[in-house]
C-alpha cells in the first residue's frame, strides 16, 4: 500500500464527490480497475484542501487540479496483543425500510440508510466493526460538520453525517485488522469516509 498528500485545488475542492474523482486521475487508466483507494479531506482553505489518500496503486499522474505533494509506502505490519492509536472520520449509519412502503426488485421491502446520530448508538456502531479485530481500550467520538455533495451530472445533492473515532485499542486478530485497513469501514468512501489511521501508542 501507498500513503500519499495531494492537493485538490479550483472548484473541485468545495465538492467531495468531484474530489474523489479527481483523485481516480492520478492512477494509470485502467478500464478494469476498481476503486482501490480510501481518502480524507484535511486542512483546507477557499481555494485549495489537503487530501490524505491511501491506496493499493502508486499514483503517479498529477493534473491540474490535483498535485501530488508526497507519496510512501505503507508496509502494515500488525500482531496480536499490539497497542495502537487509531483515528477514524466515518459515516455511522443504520438499514431501515423505506417509509414509503417501496420494493425492491426482489419484491423485498426497500431500505435506506438513517444515520447515527445518538452517541451510544455511534459507540456501539463501531465496538461492531472492531469486534472481531480488536479490544477498545478507550475511545472519543467527536460530531463533525455534515458533508454535502453535489452529483452535477445527476443534478443530485445529498448530505453524509461524518463523526470522528478515536483512542487506543489492543489488536485481536491482526489479518481481519489489515483487511480492514484496506478495505475502509462503513458506507460513503468515495466522499473521504472510512479510512482507518493507525500508530503505535
Amino acid at each position: 500500500m501507498y500513503l500519499s498528500k495531494v492537493m485538490i485545488s479550483g472548484a473541485a475542492c468545495h465538492n467531495p464527490y468531484e474530489i474523489h474523482r479527481a483523485l481516480w486521475k492520478l492512477f494509470p487508466e485502467d478500464a478494469k480497475a476498481e476503486r482501490d483507494f480510501l481518502f480524507r479531506v484535511g486542512q483546507s482553505d477557499r481555494n485549495k484542501v489537503e487530501v490524505l489518500l491511501q491506496s493499493l496503486r502508486k499514483p503517479e499522474l498529477s493534473i491540474e487540479t490535483a498535485q501530488i505533494l508526497g507519496c510512501k509506502e505503507y508496509p502494515l505490519t500488525l500482531q496480536e496483543g499490539q497497542r495502537l492509536r487509531f483515528f477514524l472520520v466515518a459515516n455511522p449509519i443504520k438499514m431501515i425500510n423505506d417509509e414509503g412502503g417501496r420494493k425492491n426488485a426482489s419484491g423485498e421491502p426497500k431500505k435506506c440508510r438513517v444515520p447515527l446520530v445518538k452517541e451510544e448508538d455511534q459507540r456501539a456502531w463501531i465496538e461492531r466493526k472492531f469486534q472481531d479485530v480488536a479490544q477498545l481500550e478507550n475511545l472519543v467520538i467527536d460530531p463533525v460538520f455534515p458533508l454535502r455533495f453535489r452529483k452535477n451530472k445527476e443534478n443530485r445533492v445529498g448530505k453524509i453525517q461524518q463523526v470522528s473515532f478515536q483512542g487506543v485499542f489492543n489488536v485481536t486478530g491482526p489479518d481481519a485488522l489489515a483487511a480492514l485497513v484496506k478495505t475502509g469501514i462503513g458506507p460513503a468512501k468515495a466522499f473521504g469516509c472510512g479510512l482507518l489511521s493507525l500508530a503505535r501508542a
